[in-house]
């Protein structure tokens, strides 16, 4: 399903410079909410991830308050970072930037996530060229962790940084006149670790002179394939004929560029004080400018290296607009994000500004004169409209979606391999529970003041070989059946309640988290493909009495309602 057909998503018509058929795309909401509806039309396509997220360090900023407690910005974080990987490509790759303050609390939040072996690097990049006397250390940099959906994948495609001719003429020669070209010398031998004895052998030069390979080393090549090389011309003795040899690798051969460093310098890639520079000289009359911009220099280097011209570029805390001003400017796709007010303030201004062929940051050095369009759209049609929005009513869209579709419910099977990849680590977590109160096993923990009528709660048919731990109120997990209704909306479930045949309903608990499990995980006979729904659950109180009789609605074994409906 694309955008333009989701009911959530109002198109902007004042604030899109063409109609819905665009892929570049500005969305004004709240990134953890957009993201689950991407998904099915983006899973898999976005090559390049770049996120500026707050860093939690007690900053209050015109746009945004930047200070949380760390576990509410660790949570918030762990949930866009489980959003945003099942939209990675395989070769795809995220750059978070971060200081000091919650940098190595992310790393291992992101180790966990997209998995230590994903990790590409960690780059640190001077943000500021001043001194500052005033603290105890004067801090001139920050970081920027970056990460692959598959590293192999990644390091394959990723690109080099580019190279001058003086690079290329000073590597590469063409001393023997060979009629494929120039090319450069690189070692025959190597460490000798993992040799084999068909790599240990004597290689008699064009004159005659003898060569072993160095003490602990061994020849790149076995004999026979040395032989082979000789005789194609691709071993180098030096121009007498009597050197020792060497590989010869061409350049018409190479991919020519630099790999990338992780130390990025500010005369190379720009600083926050350069990006402040340019953002008063796009918005010369405008008092409160954003205080914490990135600049286009720092943004086209990861673009480049992670994506191709067409490729997705996604930016979910698109701040000022950098991310997808660059990437405007470097003909990639993008998707931007952002909550705050200044998508009308900044963003789109600056965007039109862009379109319209401005010339600060990287215009000049990539030769942008203008071009191209992007389309705007509204999340969520409750969120207050920005000021002087002009919308396409959701009604009218509803309506036109509603002569394509049936209200009659269908109760269809949740597809757990499309939830395991979307939600690779869990699906929801109930927001009432915090890390500092997280466990909770007695009935003490909870009065009748803390029970929300309102809230969603799932009956749950409990299986005979299940049902004493349920009847004991000592039940810390639920496993469905492999059947579980695709309708029942996770994110909105709070109370779970098991219903004991013969019996019914009795017991409340809080769900403390869903997400997809196997039927006896943990347990020796565990089959690792048998996947179920398992919701994380703790004992709050007895809801009734006694068990009370229900009708289980959802194929005899679910039912999704409220506490009200039930007390009702």
């Amino acid at each position: 399903m694309q955008i333009r057909d989701n009911i959530k998503f109002t198109f902007n018509t004042s604030y899109s410079t063409v109609n819905e058929d665009c892929q570049n795309i500005l969305i004004h909401g709240d990134n953890k909410d957009v993201l689950r509806e991407l998904y099915p039309e983006y899973a898999n396509k976005i090559r390049c991830i770049y996120i500026d997220p707050p860093y939690n360090n007690g900053e209050t900023y015109h746009y945004y308050d930047d200070n949380n407690t760390q576990g509410d910005w660790l949570r918030d974080m762990r949930r866009v970072l489980n959003l945003l990987k099942p939209l990675m490509s395989k070769d795809g790759s995220i750059w978070i930037s971060i200081d000091d303050s919650e940098m190595a609390y992310l790393r291992v939040e992101s180790d966990r996530i997209f998995g230590r072996e994903n990790f590409a690097g960690t780059i640190i990049w001077q943000q500021r060229k001043s001194r500052e006397n005033r603290a105890v250390f004067s801090c001139n940099h920050e970081y920027i962790l970056v990460y692959a959906k598959d590293l192999k994948e990644f390091k394959k495609k990723r690109n080099l940084l580019p190279v001058g001719a003086d690079f290329i003429d000073g590597k590469y020669k063409n001393p023997d006149n060979d009629p494929r070209g120039p090319w450069q010398s690189v070692t025959a031998n190597v460490q000798a670790g993992h040799a084999v004895p068909s790599q240990f052998y004597t290689i008699v030069s064009p004159t005659g002179v003898h060569h072993d390979p160095p003490k602990g080393r061994c020849w790149i090549y076995n004999e026979e394939r040395m032989k082979r090389e000789i005789a194609q011309g691709n071993i180098w003795f030096g121009k007498n004929g009597s050197n020792t040899p060497r590989v010869k690798k061409f350049l018409r051969d190479a991919k020519i560029g630099l790999t990338p460093e992780t130390i990025w310098l500010a005369d190379e890639v720009g600083t926050s004080d350069s990006a402040k520079k340019q953002l008063m000289t796009l918005f010369p009359d405008k008092e409160n400018i954003f205080e914490t911009p990135k600049p286009e220099e720092l943004l086209k280097r990861i673009i480049e290296i992670a994506s191709n011209e067409g490729d997705f570029v996604l930016d979910c805390f698109i701040g000022s607009g950098t991310t997808i001003a660059t990437a405007h400017k470097l003909n990639r796709h993008y998707i931007g994000i952002e909550i705050g007010n200044q998508m009308s303030e900044l963003v789109v201004k600056r965007m039109n500004k862009v379109v319209d062929g401005e010339t600060t940051g990287i215009s000049e050095l990539v030769g942008w004169h203008g071009g191209g369009s992007f389309i705007f759209y509204n999340f969520d049609k409750k969120a207050t409209p920005l000021k002087g929005e002009h919308f396409i009513q959701p009604e009218a869209r509803i309506e036109e979606l509603s002569k394509h579709k049936k209200t009659t419910v269908h109760y269809q099977q949740l597809d757990f391999f499309d939830v395991l990849q979307r939600y690779p680590e869990y699906i929801v977590e109930n927001d009432i529970v915090r890390e500092d109160f997280a466990e909770y096993n007695t009935n003490d923990d909870f009065n009748d003041d803390i029970i929300r009528a309102s809230k969603k709660v799932l009956v749950c048919n409990v299986k005979p070989d299940n049902e004493k731990c349920f009847i004991e109120q000592s039940a810390v997990k639920y496993y469905t059946g492999k059947r579980f209704p695709s309708t029942v909306e996770l994110g909105k479930l709070y109370y779970f309640m098991p219903y004991i045949k013969r019996k019914g309903i009795r017991d409340l608990y809080l769900i403390k988290k869903a997400r997809v499990g196997t039927r006896k995980e943990g347990m020796p006979d565990n089959d690792p493909t048998d996947f179920r729904l398992v919701f994380e659950i703790v004992f709050i109180k007895e809801l009734f009495d006694d068990y009370q009789p229900i009708d289980l609605k959802i194929w005899r074994t679910f039912t999704d309602t409220t506490i009200y409906n039930l007390l009702k």
